[in-house]
């Protein structure tokens, strides 16, 4: 008799459960909020909160869902990874009919045989539990989030100051128009590779969202000018037209404050 095939909406729903009480319990033990994780993560609240309460419904596909469950669990001090691969999708086996029919006759066969037998089994059965595992964990290491999902993940999709007025889409360094020369406090950002930015101009949000591949922009502030970048190493700044540099490792997190005291200070979070 055939099997129906799992529900594996089901199975997922079952997984995140688990793996979401334990987020949910570590996140108020830090005495840290939803939003304030959102905040620390870059991850959206939905999505956050959607992990939690094991609302699949709201999560993106498994592969990237992984991802968001090991940046939460890390951000917590947890093993993020080994929280990841517990949200997994079992791959289909079938087992040959003759390995599970082995005929078995206690009337014909000694003591000791079947307990061989038994043995064997066992060690097939584990054997094979370990080798799925694997293949289903392979994509554990997760590629980074690109495209309609990185906008999906990341927080938040837009806030003041980003309409389409404001939106960097220049491939080349913009030239600096008289207006903009005038301003006290000059920053000019360029995009080597697609980061999330925040930019805060003399204590005002002004723009706060994803910029791609070959954007740039000049932003202006009377008295202080602030950056904050989630792809640190693929954003080039230059304050009042002088030298562009990379604001700091590709992958990490960091802050510039423009005036600088002397140069440019970048300070990793």
């Amino acid at each position: 008799m055939n099997k129906s095939a799992p529900n594996i909406n089901q199975l997922h729903r079952e997984q995140l459960v688990y793996i979401g009480q334990i987020l949910r319990d570590a996140r108020e033990a830090a005495g840290l909020s939803q939003a304030g994780l959102a905040e620390k993560t870059l991850i959206r609240l939905t999505l956050l909160n959607a992990i939690e309460v094991a609302d699949i419904s709201q999560l993106p596909e498994p592969v990237y869902t992984r991802g968001l469950i090991r940046r939460y669990g890390d951000s917590l001090g947890l093993d993020g990874e080994a929280l990841a691969i517990q949200y997994f999708t079992p791959a289909t086996h079938k087992p040959s009919r003759s390995f599970w029919r082995l005929p078995i006759t206690p009337q014909l066969r000694p003591v000791h045989l079947y307990v061989t037998y038994v043995v064997l089994i066992g060690v097939a059965i584990s054997a094979l539990s370990y080798t799925l595992q694997r293949m289903s964990y392979q994509n554990s290491t997760l590629p980074v989030l690109e495209g309609e999902v990185a906008e999906e993940a990341m927080m938040p999709e837009g806030g003041p100051g980003t309409d389409d007025a404001e939106s960097p889409t220049a491939p080349d360094a913009p030239a600096v128009p008289a207006e903009v020369a005038a301003a006290p406090v000059r920053v000019t950002v360029q995009l080597q590779e697609q980061s999330w930015l925040r930019i805060t101009t003399d204590g005002n949000v002004i723009f706060e969202g994803i910029m791609k591949e070959g954007d740039s922009k000049i932003w202006t502030a009377e008295e202080q000018l602030r950056i904050r970048a989630g792809n640190a190493g693929g954003v080039r700044v230059s304050f009042n037209e002088g030298n562009a540099e990379v604001l700091g490792q590709p992958g990490m997190v960091a802050e510039a404050t423009f005036p600088p005291n002397n140069t440019a200070q970048l300070t990793n979070r």
